[in-house]
């Protein structure tokens, strides 16, 4: 790894963007460094690179790089009055989507018809046009906004620009050890939890329980806790298995995703209803991405969400948010859900 200061560091990401060659800039949760991985097809030997899965776990990209750099970052007092609401302008760009309303109607009704469907989770996308956007500054204001999320631009040839501040990991792995959470369940402002969100909760505790029981090993699952993300609230219990052989990790991906948490449960019933209902590909959104280390001994992999699908070209920002539907599930708060998780990454971008 290596040291790099913020000039050299956004120098290369321009070189990177002008040769056509990807690259990734990220930080972690609760750190205070960003990391850059840049393209280099000669490093594959090198066993280091960034990992992008779509939703279907179709599209894979693997930014393999020479040299991992890194930069340290100071929260100032400065950057925090920086990073405060400029305007309600998210408020004013929200389109109202009768179709949207009209799927979570569709779900409640199909989910209390069928005992064997707990949930579905349905997203929806929206598209914003702008004139210049501030990219360099849009992410530094959200690793500011939300130093609790793994926070990341990167860029691909073949799908363009993507940002996002993710509340949720999915992985990280260690020789036998392994750790995710369950996290479902969303809340903002002042509601207060209901019977539904812990419901909501339980069933992503439950697939991950019951997933691992294949596994030989041990298993601990740690209390509920609140994860605080912004204006957003949700309940997050981390999990831990410690496996007797080292497995494969790729492989358990593979069968483990998606999660009740971006998709429902069982898993075939929702994503044959996702597919059908959905309307719209998902591409990266509700994927996973993060760094690889060492071939794979080291794996740090988190959900894509609260993210957004920058089209430079078009001068176009796609945002996409979810609600994890069940027969307890009120239309009209689940609608607004998604919107708050649209305002929630839509906030920290600045335009001109």
């Amino acid at each position: 790894m290596a040291n790099i200061n913020v000039i050299n560091l956004y120098k290369k990401i321009i070189q990177n963007y002008w040769d056509n060659r990807s690259f990734v800039l990220f930080k972690k949760p609760y750190e205070k460094k960003i990391y850059l991985f840049s393209q280099d097809e000669k490093s594959k030997k090198e066993n280091n690179f960034f990992l992008i899965v779509s939703f279907n776990q179709n599209t894979v990209i693997k930014i393999y790089t020479k040299t991992i750099y890194s930069m340290d970052i100071e929260y100032s007092k400065e950057m925090c009055h920086f990073i405060s609401p400029l305007r309600n302008l998210e408020s004013s760009l929200l389109i109202y989507s009768k179709k949207y309303k009209n799927s979570i109607e569709k779900a409640i009704e199909t989910i209390k018809k069928n005992k064997d469907f707990e949930k579905v989770v349905l997203s929806r996308y929206m598209k914003i046009p702008f004139h210049n956007l501030y990219l360099k500054e849009t992410f530094q204001k959200l690793i500011y906004s939300y130093p609790n999320a793994f926070i990341t631009l990167w860029y691909d040839f073949n799908h363009g620009f993507w940002l996002g501040a993710s509340p949720e990991l999915l992985v990280k792995c260690y020789n036998k050890e392994l750790k995710t959470v369950a996290l479902a369940g969303t809340i903002w402002g002042n509601h207060k939890w209901t019977n539904k969100e812990v419901k909501e909760h339980n069933v992503v505790i439950k697939y991950l329980v019951n997933f691992f029981k294949k596994f030989s090993g041990n298993i601990c699952v740690e209390k509920t806790r609140i994860l605080n993300m912004g204006h957003l609230h949700h309940l997050e219990t981390p999990i831990s298995f410690s496996f007797l052989e080292k497995p494969n990790y790729f492989k358990i991906l593979y069968e483990m995703s998606p999660t009740p948490s971006i998709c429902g449960f069982p898993k075939k019933n929702s994503l044959d209803y996702i597919q059908k209902y959905e309307g719209y590909q998902r591409d990266f959104y509700t994927g996973y991405f993060g760094p690889v280390y060492d071939g794979g001994n080291k794996i740090e992999l988190y959900l894509n969400l609260r993210c957004a699908k920058i089209k430079m070209d078009k001068k176009e920002i796609v945002l996409y948010a979810g609600s994890g539907i069940t027969k307890d599930s009120d239309v009209n708060k689940e609608y607004a859900e998604t919107e708050n998780k649209f305002k929630n990454i839509l906030s920290n971008f600045i335009f001109d």
